[in-house]
């Protein structure tokens, strides 16, 4: 083989290639690439070849982590092709992990991190015992363990997969002459998703994302025909909004928000915005709707875990919990990352968090 990473010529070719990979999202889209270098994120991207074979990509960025310096992050990849033997595909990973490591040495990074969205693979897996990779010290972030819905079932039998709550409480605000859902495509939703974003990272007491990073992110979606909120109304005012984010076959449920004070009214309009959202999704084409994380692993019995209560929302709204590979962390700088490893498993433990998934 003679492996070549070429970086895409243009936006519309990089997509082109990610999209005829089996796995993927949005995370791998020239939208999300673009607000990241924009945003002064040191980032890259590369097409892998063989020749003229297309064989998969790989993007990364460079992070850092305070106390011990900076870090390569690969979110939801390296991905290949399907279709390779088993031994194109060792040769491949190697030959990414080689490059990966030539990057990070050169960016001064003391470990690479790579997610691939993988269900199993001894071939990547045996790759990553060469390399002496470790298992990240982290929990599911990234919508790693997800929850999926497949959207070519029919109406009926999705409502048959849910709890027999959820059905009830999707009647009863179907029923409702004060409830409405609109979906929204511009910025007029903007100043609505920023204050309830806002006010459900206060209420939950988590930190979240920046609401005007993430605003500055929506509007790359925008420029892509990615991006659609699906809006709740109680009397005509907006108490309830989903941000989701269309790439390829998927729809990811990426940010939501909530009026706090109809929270605490029990009125339960997330239950629609999800059924609104599974009709969007047969309107455009969806193949898969994906709730993108806040998932605990399957079987875990952590109640104190701060993901809990989403994670038994989703599960409620039926769908199939779907759990990729574990990170692993490929060492560059052995000592620094021999300290760093227990102290980030520690400090996620103490979060409530659990790495073992």
């Amino acid at each position: 083989m003679d492996i070549q990473f070429r970086q895409p010529s243009t936006d519309e070719e990089f997509d082109r290639y990610v999209l005829q990979l089996s796995n993927y999202s949005f995370l791998l889209s020239s939208a999300k690439f673009n607000y990241s270098k924009d945003s002064g994120m040191d980032i890259f991207r590369y097409l892998v070849f063989d020749n003229e074979k297309f064989l998969g990509v790989v993007i990364g960025l460079i992070d850092g982590v305070k106390g011990f310096g900076k870090y390569m992050e690969c979110k939801h990849n390296p991905i290949l092709i399907d279709g390779l033997g088993d031994n194109e595909r060792k040769g491949i990973y190697r030959s990414i992990f080689n490059k990966l490591i030539q990057i990070a040495r050169e960016k001064n990074c003391f470990f690479v991190r790579i997610s691939p969205l993988i269900l199993d693979d001894e071939i990547y897996k045996g790759v990553c015992e060469d390399f002496k990779c470790s298992y990240a010290p982290i929990h599911p972030i990234d919508a790693l363990i997800s929850q999926y819905f497949d959207i070519s079932k029919s109406e009926e039998d999705l409502r048959r997969d849910m709890s027999s709550s959820t059905r009830n409480n999707i009647n009863k605000l179907l029923k409702n002459p004060d409830i409405s859902i609109k979906i929204i495509r511009d910025k007029s939703a903007f100043d609505v998703f920023k204050d309830f974003y806002t006010q459900t990272k206060t209420y939950k007491g988590y930190r979240g994302k920046s609401e005007d990073s993430l605003l500055k992110e929506f509007e790359y979606q925008m420029k892509q025909n990615m991006l659609y909120f699906v809006v709740g109304y109680y009397k005509n005012k907006p108490i309830a909004i989903w941000q989701n984010t269309k790439f390829g076959k998927y729809m990811h449920v990426y940010q939501a928000g909530s009026n706090i004070d109809f929270r605490q009214k029990n009125i339960r309009i997330t239950y629609l915005l999800f059924w609104e959202t599974v009709k969007l999704c047969k309107s455009l084409g969806i193949e898969i709707l994906d709730l993108f994380g806040g998932m605990t692993p399957e079987g875990y019995k952590g109640k104190k875990n701060p993901w809990q209560g989403v994670n038994d929302f989703k599960t409620s709204l039926g769908g199939k919990k779907i759990t990729y590979i574990h990170s692993m962390d490929i060492p560059v700088e052995m000592l620094k990352y021999t300290i760093f490893h227990p102290y980030a498993k520690v400090r996620a433990r103490i979060r409530g968090h659990t790495v073992n998934w």
